[in-house]
């Protein structure tokens, strides 16, 4: 979270992986994990994500000031 990428607000999560991904160096992509049902992964307070459904989801976020 140190580091605040470049992102456009208007580029879908998917056209960022076909544009951008396959042009970032190993070390430079990002990570990359699959949730399964039943699980749930949690991000901490402001942490640079980006998500892309495979499948129907359910999304619960809460945005504290």
């Amino acid at each position: 979270p140190d580091k605040t990428p470049h992102f456009h607000p208007n580029e879908t999560t998917l056209a960022w992986l076909h544009r951008t991904y396959p042009t970032l160096p190993p070390a430079e992509r990002p990570l990359e994990c699959t949730i399964r049902p039943g699980e749930v992964l949690y991000f901490p307070d402001r942490w640079w994500h980006a998500t892309l459904n495979l499948d129907t989801s359910v999304f619960i976020s809460t945005f504290l000031g």
